[in-house]
């Protein structure tokens, strides 16, 4: 038996239809009948991957980058941050000039202030382009910003203030929460951050424990920044066409793109169907 650890924007999903090709769905069921385990290891936590959760048949989430553990439709790991964390997040964004995005098993929670949106106004189009594309992907928690709900991981967009005069503060972000977060760089200004101990190679470890796998037994397949950690965790990491190009450090098998049924290529050379 194997496990197959897939990202989804730009792996499963092309970003351009937000669709799964036909024949990676064909692959994924045909390792499945073969005794082979599907995993999605998703940056997104379980409330922003409704869409995704109707689209497939897998036998486990893995969400949040690691703070959220799936298996046969059960919760078996959670991360939970604690209220006086969610609360220090929320004041982040003002006093270093940050949109912060708050992510939970309910979804999405993003507010910005007027303050921030006056210092720092292309925040506004970024809000409303991703408020708009969770929206449509149900990913969207409707209970108040300043209402009672969990948070497990969180984003930020940041200013380099060529346009607004006001750059985000990054220096003053990382000494308040680099030592609780690993910030992950995804490039043009976003950082994702997964509390210490976390990560989507802290989840294959965890899993590939809990079914009693080793490394050798564990495929990885992604395309950005995030899954470097997936990668390092991964017997077999294999890179999207189209992918960052820090995954190359890991000697991966280049598969094609998504939308050239990528998934499909990669499993069938690999011996995966």
């Amino acid at each position: 038996m194997k496990a197959l650890f897939f990202d989804v924007d730009g792996t499963l999903i092309d970003e351009v239809k937000h669709e799964i090709p036909a024949s990676t769905l064909e692959a994924l069921r045909r390792t499945r009948e073969k005794g082979n385990k599907v995993f999605i290891n998703s940056g997104r936590t379980v409330g922003m991957l409704k869409r995704i959760m109707e689209m497939v048949e897998v036998d486990g989430f893995l969400c949040g980058c690691g703070t959220e553990l799936i298996y046969e439709g059960a919760s078996i790991y959670y991360k939970k941050l604690s209220v006086e964390m969610k609360q220090r997040i929320k004041d982040a964004s003002d006093r270093y000039g940050v949109l912060v995005h708050l992510e939970g098993q309910h979804g999405w929670h993003c507010q910005p202030s007027e303050k921030l949106l006056r210092d720092h106004p292309r925040y506004q189009a970024l809000y409303e382009n991703l408020a708009g594309f969770i929206g449509m992907e149900g990913g969207i928690d409707p209970t108040p910003y300043d209402g009672e709900y969990e948070i497990s991981k969180f984003c930020i967009e940041t200013d380099d203030g060529a346009e607004s005069g006001h750059p985000s503060d990054m220096e003053g972000f990382r000494e308040a929460f680099g030592d609780e977060f690993i910030i992950i760089d995804r490039g043009h200004g976003f950082y994702e951050n997964v509390p210490i101990g976390h990560g989507k190679g802290a989840a294959v470890d965890r899993i590939l424990d809990y079914l009693h796998l080793t490394r050798a037994d564990a495929y990885g397949f992604g395309d950005s920044s995030n899954d470097e950690e997936m990668f390092r965790a991964v017997g077999h990491p294999v890179a999207m066409g189209q992918h960052d190009q820090v995954l190359e450090a890991y000697h991966p098998f280049i598969t094609k793109r998504v939308e050239e049924d990528g998934i499909f290529y990669a499993m069938e050379q690999l011996g995966l169907l």
